[in-house]
C-alpha cells in the first residue's frame, strides 16, 4: 500500500486508549504499512480532537505537507 498513516492519540481519551492506538500501530508497521504515531497530553478526554490545540495541528500540519511534497517528486 501506497497510504500513509498518521495515529494521533490522546492522554485523557478513554473510549479509545494509547494502549490500544500503540497495539493498532504495531499491528499496521507488522503488515508493512507506514504508519507514524504521536501521543498529545492533553486534559479534554475523548473529545480532545475537537478543540483548538497547536500540537494537533503542527503534526498533521507536518504530515500532510510531507505527503504532498512526495507527491511532488
Amino acid at each position: 500500500s501506497k497510504a500513509k498513516f498518521l495515529v494521533i492519540s490522546f492522554t485523557s481519551d478513554c473510549l479509545y486508549p494509547t494502549y490500544q492506538a500503540k497495539s493498532m500501530v504495531r499491528a499496521m508497521k507488522k503488515s508493512g504499512l507506514d504508519v507514524s504515531f504521536c501521543e498529545i497530553e492533553a486534559d479534554w478526554g475523548h473529545d480532545a480532537f475537537l478543540l483548538p490545540n497547536e500540537r494537533l495541528t503542527a503534526l498533521m500540519k507536518g504530515f500532510l505537507e510531507r505527503i504532498y511534497n512526495e507527491t511532488k517528486k
